[in-house]
């Protein structure tokens, strides 16, 4: 395949791995908030930083690459598309839980716990509708970007 050609197709994308990771943010954040565990709220800030900094560090999406998939649990759901939105919104998902827990840990716990919730509510709508609201401002930015 000539190099010309090999730049205009998308990388691919198992939209599975983001399901198994949306997933767990969500049952992870609820366990937290149910037994009121702000560390919780902490770890999975940090591995929501890690795995929107670099994909080779997202460690749910491991567990489903390394563990699930290849066990037969879980199929892969492949599609051209890239990656960056939703790492995108997994980075601002990360900045919403650091701020959550410096809440949490500062004596707010209303306020951090709100803002955890947030975070469950936006990865629930991405898991159950399609709808990924940080992809959404990606692609606005991405756009005011075009126009000026």
């Amino acid at each position: 395949m000539p190099v010309e050609q090999m730049n205009t197709i998308a990388p691919v994308f198992d939209r599975m791995a983001l399901r198994v990771n949306q997933a767990a943010i969500i049952a992870l954040l609820l366990v937290a908030f149910i037994i009121d565990l702000p560390w919780l709220v902490a770890v999975v800030a940090l591995v929501m930083a890690l795995g929107a900094a670099s994909p080779e560090l997202a460690l749910i999406q491991r567990l489903y690459r390394d563990v699930l998939r290849p066990a037969g649990l879980l199929r892969p759901d492949i599609h051209q598309e890239d990656g960056a939105p939703h790492r995108f919104a997994q980075g601002m998902g990360a900045a919403v839980l650091i701020l959550a827990s410096v809440a949490l840990f500062l004596g707010a716990p209303t306020f951090g716990w709100a803002l955890a919730l947030l975070v469950v509510a936006l990865a629930a709508i991405n898991l159950v509708f399609g709808f990924c609201v940080g992809c959404f401002i990606f692609f606005q930015i991405q756009r005011l970007r075009t126009l000026h």
